[in-house]
């Protein structure tokens, strides 16, 4: 009776331990959404840090976008169960074991897009918009840094529009510009600058208006700087406020009195922040200036005058262990260290108006591509 309970027993439990089951494709759970989405963005910091450094060695660049992202599940779970059941002259034995597993594997598939044709040109050549430059300012963005980052000039103040391309044979000087920007900071800081985008009519740009308090000494050095450059469409005194509309359209067809610089312009001039071996510097456009020490975080040489201190890429031979983003090249790697916020900042910010004008081209936005002295 005890031999027949144990081989039924068996019987009924091994179709149901043995069960396996058949891949499927389902969405990926909760921890796995949280690492894809952590190495895209980190795939995509990288490839723009690396094209930034390609720039700086005036070597062609190129943009692979993901265009899909898919995972396949495959879930299973198997078993067994036996039993030993002793019939010899000794004593009576018997012996049910069992055992059970579950495996599970997930398959990725990515599908990239070559950037090129109408995308290229809309998300890295078509200058920035101003009002979506400026609309970053209002979720907190440095204003400083926007204009240094993203404004090829406003007015007749220029912005080291020379930069924004290969290296130039001298140092632009766009000191008049910094003053401009560091003034708009101080005062956004002190919580006195409001900036606005506004669009009142649907076909017409929109408008970049700024206003500050009279009576400061910022305000007033802000005041005669708009008056002075025509920076302004539109400057008025009302109640104690300074307003001026920042002009994105002008009467004269191209002529705009605030223009922002393209994705790639901004790459452009970033690039010539990024620090080189002593062994590359036949590789690159030499260029003939004051000099400064260079620092982990800031811009080397000449540079420092013209780009500040928000952006800075080192170089070293071993991959470096406290890199926020590290990318090989030529033999040795560039960085931008974890402890520069300034530098990993404004390579967000350059990430954002990549994403942006992504979104602009996927709506056939049509806009003037190429402006010579603009």
């Amino acid at each position: 009776m005890k031999i027949w309970t144990a081989l039924a027993l068996g019987a009924a439990l091994a179709p149901l331990l043995g069960a396996c089951a058949t891949p499927r494709a389902t969405s990926p759970i909760t921890q796995d959404t949280l690492t894809y989405s952590n190495e895209v963005a980190t795939a995509q910091q990288r490839q723009l840090l690396l094209n930034i450094v390609k720039l700086r060695y005036n070597d062609p660049v190129s943009f692979v976008e993901i265009q899909t992202l898919t995972t396949e599940d495959f879930s299973g779970r198997g078993g067994s169960l036996t039993s030993a059941i002793g019939l010899d002259d000794g004593p009576f034995t018997e012996v049910l074991a069992g055992d059970a597993g579950f495996q599970r594997s997930e398959t990725p598939t990515a599908v990239y897009n070559v950037l090129r044709g109408g995308a290229y040109a809309q998300q890295l050549l078509q200058p920035v918009a101003p009002e979506s430059i400026f609309l970053l300012s209002q979720s907190g963005w440095s204003v400083e840094r926007l204009m240094l980052c993203c404004v090829a000039r406003i007015g007749d103040v220029d912005n080291a529009r020379a930069a924004a391309g290969p290296t130039p044979e001298t140092v632009p000087d766009n000191s008049a510009f910094r003053g401009l920007a560091r003034l708009m900071r101080r005062l956004q800081l002190s919580g006195d600058l409001l900036v606005q985008v506004m669009n009142d009519d649907e076909d017409k740009a929109a408008r970049v208006v700024i206003t500050w308090h009279t009576g400061s000494d910022d305000g007033e050095a802000l005041a005669r700087l708009f008056k002075e450059h025509d920076a302004a469409a539109e400057f008025t005194v009302e109640d104690g406020l300074y307003s001026a509309e920042l002009a994105t359209r002008s009467t004269r067809k191209g002529d705009s009195p605030l223009r922002g610089r393209s994705v790639l312009g901004m790459m452009a001039a970033l690039s010539h922040a990024v620090d080189i071996p002593p062994e590359h510097e036949d590789f690159v456009i030499p260029i003939n200036g004051p000099d400064a020490a260079p620092t982990p975080c800031a811009p080397v040489g000449v540079w420092t005058h013209v780009l500040g201190d928000y952006f800075g890429v080192s170089w070293s031979v071993e991959k470096p262990l406290t890199a926020a983003v590290s990318v090989p090249y030529r033999g040795v790697w560039f960085s931008i260290d974890d402890t520069c916020k300034s530098a990993k900042s404004t390579l967000d910010l350059i990430g954002h108006l990549y994403a942006l004008q992504a979104g602009l081209s996927a709506e056939g936005s049509r806009e003037t591509l190429l402006l010579i002295g603009g």
